[in-house]
């Protein structure tokens, strides 16, 4: 069976690619592994110096947590497949998201987590959670990379950000055509690897340290501490009833 993340060298770049393409890209507990495992893969390999994150296929980069294993109550958290400084993916070079189509709840996650973003211009991103009455805690991390009456409409309609006004608000670093995605995000991997290796570590160091300074992890502990009682709600069980019955969702509140 082919492994669900792909792992390739080009150059100094390391690609890891996403690989379930007839899921979109969503993300099964076994991804997860994978992608952690690719994480530590990347920190070691000593001649990897930048890290290019994407989807196999021309649908998505990355549709969220595959929804069959929700519904049975597998999830994971961020920390066992994002490229943070801070969690057990420890990852002290530079990963840079290629985000060739749709990037949807843990999917736009993943793309936040990493340091810089390529997306083709028929991307887009989407926090659908309140269509499906769940919890949206990670995203308080979005208060660092997102405008925040930007990330309010987001996180309150559910509706997409197309990848033309991410490039505008400085979520994403270059706006390609789809073609020239994975070329573009070597080219600035390259770029970055031409660099001294000691200051590239330590900027991307200092940027995450000065914002956990400022609060990223008691940020995280309250949005967790909300967002229980959501999780554990009857709305939460209905949203993904409604999507699998293909129906209107009715809340209650409870």
């Amino acid at each position: 069976m082919e492994s669900e993340v792909l792992y390739e060298r080009r150059g100094a770049a390391a690609i890891l690619t996403i690989n379930r393409p007839e899921r979109r890209n969503a993300l099964s507990i076994e991804t997860c592994h994978e992608l952690r495992a690719g994480w530590a893969r990347f920190e070691a390999d000593a001649g990897a110096l930048v890290g290019v994150v994407t989807g196999a296929g021309d649908r998505a980069f990355c549709a969220g947590y595959d929804i069959a294993e929700k519904q049975h109550g597998n999830t994971v958290g961020i920390a066992d497949f994002a490229p943070r400084l801070e969690t057990t993916s420890y990852v002290s070079k530079p990963v840079i998201a290629a985000v060739n189509g749709a990037a949807v709840a843990a999917g736009m996650a993943l793309v936040e987590a990493c340091d810089m973003v390529v997306a083709a211009e028929d991307a887009w991103f989407g926090l659908p959670e309140v269509k499906l009455g769940i919890g949206v805690a990670p995203f308080v991390q979005s208060l660092w990379t997102l405008p925040q009456h930007v990330l309010m409409e987001l996180l309150l309609t559910g509706e997409p950000l197309t990848a033309q006004r991410a490039y505008q608000i400085g979520f994403v670093n270059r706006l390609v055509p789809r073609e020239r995605l994975l070329e573009e995000s070597l080219a600035l991997a390259e770029t970055i690897a031409q660099n001294a290796p000691l200051v590239v570590r330590a900027s991307k160091t200092m940027l995450y340290r000065g914002v956990e300074a400022m609060g990223m992890p008691a940020a995280h502990r309250i949005a967790k501490e909300l967002f229980v009682p959501v999780g554990q709600s009857d709305d939460a069980r209905e949203g993904f009833r409604a999507r699998r019955e293909r129906r209107p969702p009715r809340w209650t509140g409870r």
